[in-house]
C-alpha cells in the first residue's frame, strides 16, 4: 500500500513562487520595453516601404506608404476550437513588385475585412479550373495597396516560436524578415501600469517568503556530565 502525505505549505509556496516569479518577471520585462517603445517613438517613422526596405531604421512604430500586400505569399491562424480564421500574416512588398523577392516584412493583422479579403480571394482560386481562368480583377485583389501602420515586434513580444511556425511554412521570407503588428501603437500607460504591478507582486512574493521561511528547531542543549573525582 502506498501512502502520500498531504501538501505542505512550503509547497503549496514553491509551486506559486514558480507561477509568481514568472508572472512578475513577464510583467516587469513588458513594462520596461513598451516604457522603452513609447518614450522613443513619440511618433510614426514615416516613410515609404521602398526606403524602409533600403534603408531598415531601427524605429519600432512606422507608418509605411507605398505598400501592398501579397495575399498568394501569406499564412492564417484559426482558433483551437473551430476552423474561424483568427488571424493572418502576410508579405508586404513595395507598389509593384509582386513577389519578385523574398519578403522582408510580414503583417501580423487580426483585422476582420482583411481576413475576409483572404477567404474570399481562396475560395476564389479553389474554384478555378485552370490558370486561363484567372481573371484580371483577380489577380490584382491579390496585391492591395494599403499604408502598413503598426508596431515591430521584438523583444517580449517576438517568440521563436512564432517565427519557427512561420520559417517551416511554405513561405517566400528573408532570413531576417521582420513582423509588424498591424494598427499597434505604443501604450505609455499601460506599460507603467504592467511596471507597477510587477514591482508590487515581487515585494510581495519576498514579504511572503520571509514570513513563511521555516524556523529552525531550538538547539538541543547536551545534558551536564558529573564531574570525575
Amino acid at each position: 500500500m502506498k501512502f502520500t502525505g498531504s501538501p505542505s505549505k512550503s509547497s503549496g509556496f514553491i509551486n506559486f513562487g514558480c507561477l509568481g516569479m514568472i508572472l512578475c518577471i513577464a510583467l516587469l520585462w513588458g513594462g520596461v520595453q513598451g516604457i522603452y517603445v513609447a518614450l522613443k517613438n513619440r511618433e510614426p517613422l514615416k516613410m515609404t516601404f521602398k526606403e524602409y526596405a533600403e534603408k531598415r531604421p531601427s524605429a519600432e512604430w512606422v507608418s509605411l506608404s507605398k505598400a501592398q500586400l501579397n495575399l498568394v505569399n501569406s499564412a492564417y491562424v484559426t482558433s483551437r476550437f473551430n476552423d474561424e480564421t483568427k488571424e493572418v500574416y502576410i508579405a508586404v512588398e513595395a507598389v509593384g513588385d509582386r513577389g519578385e523577392k523574398p519578403a522582408f516584412v510580414l503583417l501580423a493583422s487580426k483585422d476582420k475585412a482583411l481576413i475576409d479579403l483572404m477567404t474570399s480571394n481562396a475560395a476564389q482560386l479553389n474554384a478555378l479550373k485552370s490558370p486561363a481562368e484567372m481573371t484580371p480583377e483577380l489577380m490584382n485583389s491579390l496585391f492591395p495597396e494599403r499604408e502598413v501602420k503598426g508596431l515591430v515586434k521584438f523583444g517580449i513580444d517576438a517568440t521563436s516560436k512564432e517565427r519557427e511556425k512561420l520559417t517551416n511554412l511554405d513561405l517566400s521570407l528573408a532570413d531576417d524578415f521582420i513582423i509588424i503588428s498591424d494598427g499597434e501603437q505604443p501604450k505609455l500607460g499601460g506599460s507603467v501600469f504592467s511596471l507597477a504591478m510587477g514591482l508590487l507582486l515581487g515585494l510581495f512574493m519576498i514579504r511572503r517568503a520571509s514570513k513563511e521561511a521555516p524556523t529552525p528547531p531550538p538547539a538541543v542543549r547536551p545534558p551536564d556530565l558529573p564531574a570525575i573525582s
